[in-house]
């Protein structure tokens, strides 16, 4: 054991005390994660795990880094355990001058050596320039690895871009696929004898998918899930020998890094990132199904840049190693997890609430199950066991409010969630103008780096003035700015309007002084909604932007009964 690592057991005896809210039933963590350790954080970033078991030990990989994308390049480190993830130590470092090495994936050969695939990307100015897959080879006692060689892709199929993802052995044979980002049908399966030369045996009917996790049945049937962030879900596909025919049904959640284990039950469980409406990312377990199931069993601690998970099942435990940024820095972590049917009486899903709602503000929740009781949330976050409110009688809103609610019983998969609108009926009144107004907003322009928009005031103010549309083209550079747009927008009747503001990087939405949209924080492009019933008139807007440098974005728009979806034009907005 290396004491300079923290570890940490994590009991899931949660206590909730919120007046009159509390469910007196135990979680599915609580009935199924044993322990919880956080293994390895040598690095600045630890990340994109996978895991085997080889001679009776356990073997994590991983890339080591200083950041998810880095200016410095990666490595790959493989650390073992003699003693089921007790204690941990280093058998290779792995790098290689002028790539960055990343997404590690383990596996075992049939002449008992461990197969090390990675993935060598070349940087020239920041720019992603070259993707080549790589290969490294242990001794038989795991102790030694060879130097990465490129692996060799068939010359059909090969492109300027291939990205072979975990390759997986199935009597004498390695499976895997390559992403090929330049092809709309990017994901091509591919076979090796050697695990070095691979041949090209089909492409899949996914458009834009990469990450790819290959299991086998028992009778040979192969599966696959697919990670495809174009259609912002998972696919689930299977084929028979010789598995050129191909079947897919779409997942009904979007994956990210997914792995996937088939357990004796007949159970096909897929550790992945969820990716739930708040963003507030987690790494999760879930049970798949080839007609496209997606049932969330069990949700690690875990948050932001996470998951890549690794899973391995012995002696009736089931390891799962991930990575996670939810504690102080980027680290790797081992879940060991007890048989499913201690956590679930039943995988068949809790039906979704029903919801009835009058023009008054009053929302009525219902469930066909009995059994289940229902918890909801007023303020945009998710429900859960241990949040928001248990649903006891009607609820009274003021103001056109999102309701977001599930049902749930002890030992059963919680429901879908229902997320709706409700209050439409009541409006917002307009704002009493006693000025006379001039058009455009007036704007503010600051310099500095934050990563939120609180803190956007404490910047040095460069200059101000008005503008006629929200843009930020009156910026003096690129990176490290940030604006705060003050004024009216013109509602030209009553009715339930929907905004949507798209930024990259964070942003916040404020009308008649409430916030209505919160796009908060350090992220890619991004859009985040709000519908609002107002009336006719002036309504008082306000607008915090901040970049802090890579791809920049800012848009508002708004979309009504009557108005098609568009930015808000200049013929609203005074100051």
């Amino acid at each position: 054991m290396f004491p300079k690592y923290q570890k940490y057991l994590l009991v899931f005896l949660i206590l909730f005390a919120a007046s009159g809210n509390v469910i007196s039933q135990n979680t599915p963590e609580h009935d199924l994660v044993l322990s919880i350790e956080r293994i390895w954080d040598r690095a600045t970033h630890n990340a994109f795990t996978s895991l085997i078991e080889f001679n009776g030990k356990l073997y994590c990989a991983f890339r080591e880094g200083n950041g998810h994308v880095s200016d410095i390049n990666g490595t790959i480190r493989v650390i073992a355990s003699d003693d089921n993830g007790q204690n941990w130590y280093s058998v290779a470092h792995i790098f290689e001058r002028g790539y960055d090495l990343r997404d590690p994936q383990l596996s075992v050969t049939p002449d008992n050596r461990i197969m090390l695939n990675i993935g060598g990307s070349i940087y020239t100015g920041g720019k992603l320039t070259g993707m080549e897959p790589q290969v490294s080879f242990s001794d038989t006692k795991g102790r030694n690895f060879s130097a990465p060689q490129k692996i060799i892709i068939d010359k059909k199929i090969k492109s300027d871009k291939d990205w072979l993802w975990k390759a997986t052995w199935h009597k004498g044979i390695a499976y895997a696929t390559a992403y090929q980002p330049s092809k709309e049908k990017s994901v091509q399966l591919l076979k090796s004898n050697d695990g070095i030369h691979y041949s090209y045996i089909a492409t899949f009917d996914v458009i834009g998918g990469n990450e790819t996790t290959l299991s086998f049945t028992s009778d040979d049937k192969m599966i696959a899930v697919v990670r495809c962030d174009r259609e912002r879900s998972g696919f689930i596909g299977s084929s028979d020998p010789p598995y050129k025919n191909w079947s897919f049904s779409k997942l009904g959640s979007r994956i990210g890094g997914p792995n996937l284990i088939l357990l004796d039950n007949g159970v096909m469980l897929c550790a992945t990132r969820e990716y739930p409406p708040d963003h507030n990312e987690k790494t999760i377990l879930a049970k798949v199904g080839l007609d496209g199931e997606f049932i969330k069993l069990v949700t690690l601690p875990s948050g932001g840049d996470c998951s890549y998970p690794g899973l391995v099942m012995k002696d009736s435990i089931l390891y799962v190693s991930y990575y996670s940024s939810h504690e102080e820095k980027t680290a790797i972590y081992l879940a060991k997890l007890v048989d499913l049917k201690y956590g679930y009486d039943s995988f068949e899903r809790v039906p979704k609430p029903n919801i009835v709602s009058d023009k008054n503000g009053i929302i009525k929740l219902s469930c066909k199950d009995d059994k289940a009781k229902i918890k909801y949330t007023l303020d945009r976050s998710i429900p859960s066991v241990i949040n928001g409110y248990t649903y006891k009688e009607p609820i009274k809103v003021d103001k056109t409010t999102l309701l977001r609610a599930i049902a749930i019983r002890y030992k059963y998969p919680e429901s879908n969630m229902l997320s709706q609108y409700v209050g439409t009926d009541i409006y917002q009144e307009s704002q009493t103008i006693n000025k006379k107004l001039v058009k455009g907003l007036s704007y503010e322009y600051f310099e500095g780096k934050v990563r939120s928009t609180s803190d956007i005031p404490g910047l040095t103010k460069m200059k101000t003035g008005a503008t006629d549309v929200i843009t930020t083209s009156e910026r003096n550079r690129d990176a490290n700015y940030a604006f705060i747009f003050t004024g009216y927008i013109k509602i030209p009747k009553d009715d339930l309007y929907t905004f949507y503001l798209t930024s990259n990087d964070g942003s916040k939405l404020y009308l008649n002084d409430e916030l209505a949209i919160d796009n908060d924080g350090a992220h890619g492009k991004r859009e985040e909604t709000v519908s609002l019933s107002l009336k006719k008139g002036y309504h008082k807007l306000q607008l915090y932007y901040f970049q802090l440098g890579g791809g920049q974005d800012l848009r508002l728009e708004w979309s009504s009964n009557e108005i098609t979806r568009e930015k808000i034009p200049s013929a609203v907005l005074f100051h």
